[in-house]
């Protein structure tokens, strides 16, 4: 008898003697009769060549042999599970509904041409985005996939570096001529909350700056770009997307302010369904961070 061919399915109803400790139970689970089962059993210690359990009274006691082969068939179950759940996925469509979570530049400048390829590619996806600058939680369900700034520290998320993101400091052509013209003397800036980090950051960078230079702040974007545009103070943009607005940077050196990694995350659930795959494929392959 081959040892590396015995039947799977006679392997499925061990373990499950196994695990209730009793012929009469398992053949109960399995829908069998108990001569139907013994007689599996019979063959499969016959097929392996080896002895699997010993009858005690009403109940079984597994064999060292036993307690090894059942290790291999969890793996092999485990591994028989995520091949259903994958053909599940699979033969569904893309009907239903993903939410997808982004900051609110990258919703205004690099997600309306994603949006556009997947509503021609799958009109009958449901899309939902939530645009913030906090980050959704993937663990509760707040979003299916997420953009951000920062890898995820939870090791059951699936991430993709796209890119490394450079940021620079932005004003109008005239503000930043005049700043020039003075040495950056009584700049203004559109602070974040995290205004001391900001200010760490621009000092590493050549700047002479504090806490009088950042009369505004706001968590939102958008009023940075409506505030720069007045042509009186300088706002922190990525740079693809400081120059498509038609902004002037201001660099104190060589180098933009600093690069930020660019992440694509999603939950475990990106590997059997087909909505959660199909945008963030789209995702990964649409968004450009050198070109907005």
């Amino acid at each position: 008898m081959d040892k590396n061919a015995f039947d799977w399915n006679h392997a499925r109803v061990f373990l499950t003697v196994a695990n209730m400790g009793s012929l009469t139970a398992a053949a109960d689970a399995h829908d069998l009769s108990q001569s139907t089962l013994s007689r599996q059993m019979s063959s499969l210690e016959a097929q392996l060549g080896l002895t699997l359990f010993e009858r005690m009274g009403r109940g079984i006691q597994v064999t060292e042999a036993g307690h090894q082969l059942i290790r291999y068939i969890e793996v092999m179950q485990e591994a028989a599970t995520q091949i259903s759940l994958n053909a599940k996925g699979q033969s569904e469509s893309l009907h239903g509904s993903i939410t997808l979570a982004v900051s609110e530049l990258d919703a205004a400048f690099r997600i309306p041409p994603i949006v556009k390829r997947i509503r021609e590619q799958a009109p009958e996806l449901q899309l939902n985005i939530k645009v913030s600058n906090a980050m959704a939680n993937l663990k509760t369900h707040e979003a299916d996939i997420a953009i951000r700034n920062k890898r995820p520290e939870q090791a059951d998320l699936i991430t993709r570096k796209l890119a490394m993101e450079p940021i620079d400091v932005f004003g109008t052509q005239e503000y930043v001529s005049q700043l020039e013209q003075t040495d950056y003397k009584n700049v203004q800036i559109i602070g974040f909350d995290q205004q001391e980090e900001v200010i760490e950051i621009l000092n590493r960078r050549g700047w002479s700056v504090g806490v009088e230079n950042f009369q505004v702040t706001t968590g939102f974007q958008w009023l940075h770009v409506a505030l720069a545009r007045q042509g009186n103070c300088l706002v922190i943009l990525p740079t693809d997307i400081g120059n498509s607005l038609g902004f002037k940077a201001a660099r104190r050196t060589a180098q933009p302010l600093l690069e930020l990694p660019i992440w694509l995350v999603s939950h475990r659930e990106l590997r059997t369904n087909p909505r959660v795959r199909f945008v963030f494929d789209q995702l990964a392959t649409g968004l450009d961070y050198n070109d907005a």
